[in-house]
């Protein structure tokens, strides 16, 4: 038996989101059900791709990390290549890696760094209209910068969450976020040891709505401080959310 660690990178747009779902009776389109699928159809038995963790609908990936459990001896170069040969050209394996056997994508994992992108001009270039959410209204960047100093360090996320049971642990640890504006685009860099469902893109969509005066400078800060999800801004939308990547510790993958 091997554990093998992929790497992949994928364009959202088209999917439900990574996690196998279904609708009724009906298999949705999703990352995780396309790869599994495909790797199954290579090897010739009913593996399972587990990942480390989840992407809504819509959201991309550069570096998503997930493992395999295989009793196939194909060498891994030539296991890569067939894989991608037979996935849509908006996934792909970029890394396929010997694992140590009790390597776990999910549980494994230490942290994740996700991006933002925002266009703040008048036209959208096509080749990158689906990878950014275009602001019409100027932005206070400066009051953004001050903002987002509220969300580093440990933290209950739990107004950030959209549905999160009343027992589940909403305390996480953002290491860094920064805003880098880059000609046209503002983007929202995010690192921490793990995130809730539309945690970023609520922090995006808070921060988006205090640099266009919608919301008051400190709502951050009050948001961590009372847990109310009724304070929070728009929620950003998936297109611009990006999962960069997944780190482990030195002893996994």
């Amino acid at each position: 038996m091997r554990t093998l660690k992929l790497t992949i990178a994928y364009d959202g747009t088209r999917y439900a989101g990574w996690q196998i779902q279904r609708r009724g009776t009906r298999e949705l389109l999703t990352v995780q059900g396309t790869l599994q699928r495909i790797i199954r159809q290579v090897l010739r038995e009913p593996v399972h791709v587990i990942g480390a963790g989840r992407t809504d609908a819509g959201v991309h990936a550069e570096a998503q990390v997930a493992h395999v459990r295989t009793s196939s001896a194909m060498p891994l170069k030539r296991l890569q290549h067939s894989i991608n040969q037979l996935l849509p050209p908006d996934i792909a394996i970029t890394a396929l890696e010997e694992a140590s056997l009790r390597f776990q994508a999910q549980f494994h994992a230490t942290g994740k760094h996700y991006r933002y992108r925002w266009y703040l001009g008048e036209v959208v270039p096509p080749f990158i209209r689906p990878y950014v959410a275009q602001v019409h209204i100027p932005l206070n960047v400066a009051r953004m910068r001050r903002e987002l100093k509220a969300v580093v360090g440990r933290r209950d996320f739990r107004a950030f969450a959209r549905a999160t049971p009343d027992r589940k642990d909403t305390v996480r640890v953002i290491r860094r976020a920064r805003l880098r504006r880059d000609g046209p685009e503002l983007r929202l860099e995010v690192e921490g040891n793990g995130f809730l469902h539309t945690m970023v893109r609520s922090i995006a969509g808070t921060l988006c709505d205090v640099g266009r005066g919608r919301l008051p400078e400190g709502t951050i800060q009050r948001m961590v401080r009372t847990r109310r999800r009724a304070l929070t801004g728009t929620t950003a939308p998936a297109r611009g959310l990006t999962l960069v990547r997944v780190d482990y510790g030195e002893h996994h993958g």
